[in-house]
């Protein structure tokens, strides 16, 4: 099986840590996104090949603009 891409790996620790930030379980996010519960889960696991709608969807219920889901923090801003 194919690793995931380091893109795909940031995105999934953005929207990780913003969703905790928030005090939420997936749960809420599932509830606030539309998502499903288990699609969020492989997203948040890096193994979903997210598309920019759901990416957008996840962003908009955490409240931060997509951009900020595609930095990757250890580089810095």
């Amino acid at each position: 099986m194919k690793s995931s891409s380091k893109s795909r790996k940031i995105f999934a620790a953005q929207v990780k840590k913003h969703r905790q930030a928030k005090g939420w379980r997936l749960e809420d996010l599932h509830q606030a996104s539309g998502l499903s519960y288990n699609y969020l889960s492989t997203v948040e696991n890096g193994r979903a090949n997210i598309s920019m709608d759901n990416a957008d969807a996840i962003a908009k219920a955490l409240g931060v603009p997509l951009a900020v889901l595609l930095i990757d923090q250890e580089q810095g801003d």
